[in-house]
């Protein structure tokens, strides 16, 4: 079930301090007696329209409240932002009906979101607080690491706008929900999951329907390196939470080792305790990752793989497992019960 919203502290400064003039220009009021002075000009810091403008230009005043981020901190953030600055997270925020004004490069790779960000203007990595302040934001969500990693540059946008902090764990009931929250859009994201988790129940069924007791392993071929994903990101997590595949016994193992791990290297004579009945491999079709693996499909241990034997290999699509925001989790989760249950065009 998605979490429930941070506790909501709103501040309605605007409704306080219209009750105060009201006040204080009531007891102005009833001390005044009729006298010869009484015609006299007031002083413009009692004037009735003096008092009017400072009521309107503080109900006119953002409401705010307390969000407790990822890194725990209190953050007094507006209710309804209306100009949000992401490093990460512009796919959870069009989830939910809200387009960043600026966002990290790395989303700007989102094969399943780029049409809609076409528009939106890169803060750059590392961040770079100028653009960010030209932009005028009223909120600006980053992830946990941003401080430890730039923190020089997240000393000084911290200045322009209230930045919450985003932690990385479950990419649906954690980091959806968590940007939805602050947001103030938990009830969109809430009917998002919904249909969700309707499409991941009917495609789960499928994909265990077909398997049996078979292994799916998930890994990528790089220049000089190989890595086998686990259950978090970069496709496993749609596979392992979101379809349930069964793992090899030497993955299982690594995914019991740290709740959110996401990859582990190996070496390729390795590969075999990795390797599962099916594998899904993720490599670029040209260039030095693509070169990798020509040279080890001629060995004679890729060649010995019973995946590799009985034509139970599937290649994906570099770009479209790149990022492991919750659009790209639902849509590779699609692509990879139509691979594994062979109903892939």
């Amino acid at each position: 079930m998605p979490s429930q919203p941070n506790f909501v502290r709103i501040r309605s400064l605007g409704a306080f301090v219209l009750v105060a003039l009201l006040l204080v220009t009531s007891v102005i009021g009833c001390s005044q007696t009729p006298s010869a002075s009484s015609s006299e000009t007031a002083s413009p810091s009692s004037s009735p329209s003096s008092s009017s403008s400072a009521a309107e230009s503080a109900l006119s005043a953002p409401e705010t409240r307390v969000f407790t981020d990822g890194l725990g901190r209190e953050v007094e953030i507006p209710v309804h932002p209306q100009r949000v600055v992401v490093s990460e997270f512009s796919s959870q925020a069009l989830t939910v009906g809200v387009k960043p004004i600026g966002l990290g490069p790395n989303d700007l790779k989102n094969a399943f979101t780029q049409a809609q960000l076409t528009d939106i203007d890169d803060v750059g990595d590392p961040p770079n607080a100028e653009k960010i302040l030209d932009l005028k934001p009223d909120l600006i969500i980053f992830s946990q690491y941003m401080p430890e990693i730039y923190p020089d540059a997240m000393a000084q946008i911290e200045k322009i706008a209230p930045v919450v902090y985003i932690a990385f764990e479950d990419p649906i009931y954690d980091v959806l929900t968590t940007v939805a929250d602050a947001l103030g859009k938990t009830d969109e994201a809430a009917e998002w999951i919904k249909g969700y988790e309707a499409e991941r129940d009917q495609v789960r069924e499928e994909v265990q329907e077909a398997l049996g007791e078979q292994t799916v392993s998930i890994f990528r071929i790089q220049k000089g390196r190989l890595r086998i994903y686990l259950s978090t990101n970069f496709g496993g997590y749609a596979l392992r939470s979101a379809l349930g595949a069964k793992a090899p016994e030497a993955v299982q193992e690594e995914i019991a080792k740290a709740k959110w791990a996401n990859a582990v290297e190996i070496s390729l004579e390795k590969l075999p305790e990795y390797a599962g009945d099916k594998m899904l491999v993720i490599v670029a079709g040209e260039g030095d990752d693509q070169d990798e693996y020509q040279a080890i499909k001629d060995t004679a241990l890729w060649k010995s793989l019973p995946a590799v034997k009985n034509g139970d290999v599937y290649f994906l699509d570099t770009l479209k497992y790149y990022n492991s925001d919750n659009v790209t989790v639902r849509e590779t989760m699609k692509e990879m019960a139509a691979l594994l249950t062979g109903k892939a065009p």
